[in-house]
């Protein structure tokens, strides 16, 4: 699925996102708005992992409905992201001072609930329907009589993807260099 032939035939999806990802910069310029370009990079990647991985997109700028996914996504980077003082001091894990635990595993499994839902939904339409996204290819391991993965397994992947993809895209936006990229884009397109 990410071999560089594959990645490379799907230039068409990059283009689209970033097409996407202009057209709303330029409403934005039109209707006097400012560009929150952190947050624009992070729902771009998003839907380009998304509809790289399901071939569905979970983030919609000027949308209430994913903003849900969005806090989700802020949520679990923030947590893999702050330092736990448990890690240096094993004798406090169990109780998690910081809450970081807590809040890990409510994160966690907001997400696993929404791959459970996009799981089930592709069952359901796998007869009727083939995506041939990453997603189609690990229902196939799953599939076969001796399965290669479990369902378990699927998800926590999908949660490396995403959490990696996410997280890369929430360094570069910290960085002066990502927002002056941005900027630039935007002025030529």
């Amino acid at each position: 699925m990410f071999s560089t032939p594959r990645l490379d035939a799907s230039w068409y999806l990059h283009r689209e996102k970033l097409q996407i990802l202009s057209d709303y910069v330029n409403q934005c310029s039109v209707n006097g708005q400012t560009v929150k370009i952190g947050e624009a990079a992070l729902i771009t990647s998003l839907n380009l992992m998304s509809a790289t991985l399901f071939s569905v997109e979970f983030a919609d700028f000027n949308s209430d409905s994913s903003q849900e996914f969005k806090e989700v996504i802020w949520g679990v980077m923030e947590c893999i992201g702050t330092p736990n003082i448990a890690d240096y001091f094993p004798v406090l894990k169990k109780f998690d001072p910081q809450g970081i635990l807590r809040r890990n595993t409510f994160y966690f499994e907001k997400l696993f609930a929404i791959f459970d839902g996009i799981i089930d939904e592709r069952l359901k339409s796998r007869g009727t329907s083939v995506k041939n996204d990453l997603l189609d290819a690990l229902l196939d391991l799953n599939q076969k009589p001796d399965p290669e993965l479990s369902r378990d397994d699927i998800k926590h992947l999908l949660l490396d993807l995403f959490v990696a993809g996410a997280d890369t895209t929430s360094k570069g936006n910290s960085s002066r260099g990502f927002s002056y990229e941005i900027v630039i884009f935007c002025m030529n397109p």
